[in-house]
């Protein structure tokens, strides 16, 4: 039995002595790519050049700007020191659906807020004086 078990080890040490030998010396070859340089495109040349025929030449248009509407926007600029003061205007701001931009310059935030009418201006001014903040407000008349 003893034998048995013996010649069964060295048979083992055998293949993985054979297999371990075909995996080191792995067999690789490299073969350099073929490549076929393309023929030059000759180039077409027109015989006749294009012409295009539009109906007309001339187009001539006449804009009387003068019935044009004016557009007033109330723009409002708040000055903030802090960032809890900026975290309750852009709450109330965000609450209101206003468009705004905010602005940080060195140790102040400003904000710019464009209004579409003075009412709801004024109602967001309101709130904006009870906070305490600094605010300046100009009229701006735009032409659509």
């Amino acid at each position: 039995m003893k034998f048995v078990i013996a010649l069964l080890t060295l048979l083992n040490i055998a293949i993985l002595a054979f297999v371990y030998v075909k995996i080191s010396a792995p067999d690789i070859t490299f073969k350099e790519p073929k490549i076929k340089l393309l023929p030059k495109k000759e180039e077409v040349k027109l015989k006749k050049p294009v012409v295009y025929n539009f109906p007309a030449k001339v187009l001539y248009m006449k804009i009387d700007f003068r019935n044009y509407k004016k557009v007033v926007i109330y723009k409002v600029i708040v000055k903030i020191k802090d960032r809890f003061s900026a975290f309750n205007v852009k709450t109330i701001l965000n609450n209101y659906n206003l468009p705004y931009t905010l602005f940080e310059n060195g140790k102040e935030i400003i904000v710019f807020i464009v209004f579409r009418n003075l009412k709801e201006a004024k109602k967001i001014l309101n709130l904006f004086k009870e906070y305490n903040f600094d605010i300046k407000m100009t009229k701006q008349i735009k032409r659509i």
